[in-house]
């Protein structure tokens, strides 16, 4: 389910070139993202009658997808001062947060398979993600690294809420959409809409609701009960692989050998936490 999820994340960059190419700003791109998913959703549950979450569950979620709402303007706020690479490798320093955290708060464990991991996937993306970034600003940094340090307060605490939550995650999923379009709409707002000029925004609009907000935010969600956020953060970074891949095969970009190098690191730490452990055996 996590892999899952970072297929619906990572193609969100190939989606919003075509969504930028047709006149729809950043701001704008990341509301209608929200916005779309919850309407798509919220019909879905409704036809389904499948209630959401109630009282302090609810509260919790909308409380998650306001953090979420804040970390997508922390991201593309870097982006308006350093490049997108370093704001994409400061983005995935987020699981390291995220296994401090959760240790910390001794919900998850973290042991040498996990630790092992944590380095592979750091060299990885420091290789595919690195590189030359000659317009290196403090602000962009403050502003990559609190997305990161946000997302990670996400992440553990979309853990504790599922394993106390038995609802459904398309439902968890509705209610954090919801939020995160709500304060998403609000900065697009002040900022000023530049909405999509034709069918070819429009509909990179709805894949990015579709693939990078209902299905990723679920099966995110669906896999986080399971393994514990410690694990689908460090699976996450499979993400921009995939973004690396979308990129290679419709957007005439090039891979470098640095780059694949990177790509056999991340993949190696998504084996090694996707491998199963042996059990000592029984007398």
């Amino acid at each position: 389910m996590i892999l899952l999820s970072t297929a619906g994340f990572g193609s969100m960059a190939l989606f919003a070139h075509w969504a930028y190419a047709d006149g729809a700003s950043p701001a704008t791109v990341v509301f209608l993202r929200f916005a779309i998913g919850t309407l798509l959703l919220g019909g879905w549950l409704g036809l389904r009658r499948i209630a959401l979450p109630a009282g302090r569950v609810r509260r919790g979620y909308l409380y998650l997808g306001g953090l979420y709402a804040l970390t997508a303007w922390c991201f593309f706020s870097a982006l308006r001062h350093t490049s997108s690479g370093l704001a994409a490798l400061l983005l995935y320093t987020y699981p390291i947060f995220v296994a401090l955290f959760a240790g910390a708060l001794g919900i998850d464990r973290f042991g040498r398979r996990e630790l092992l991991a944590l380095l592979l996937a750091a060299g990885g993306l420091l290789l595919a993600l690195g590189g030359e970034h000659d317009n290196f600003s403090l602000s962009g940094t403050a502003y990559a690294l609190s997305a990161a340090l946000i997302y990670a307060a996400y992440v553990v605490g979309s853990g504790f809420l599922r394993q106390a939550d038995h609802s459904s995650p398309l439902a968890a999923t509705c209610v954090v959409l919801l939020a995160a379009a709500t304060g998403n709409g609000l900065a697009a707002g002040l900022e000023g809409f530049a909405w999509p000029q034709g069918l070819a925004g429009w509909l990179a609009c709805l894949a990015i609701g579709v693939f990078g907000g209902v299905l990723a935010i679920a099966a995110f969600l669906a896999g986080l009960a399971r393994i514990g956020p410690t694990r689908a953060a460090l699976l996450s970074t499979v993400e921009p692989l995939i973004t690396l891949l979308l990129g290679l095969l419709f957007l005439d970009e090039r891979l470098t050998l640095a780059q694949a190098l990177g790509a056999a690191g991340i993949l190696s730490a998504a084996l090694l936490l996707t491998w199963p452990q042996r059990t000592p055996a029984t007398t």
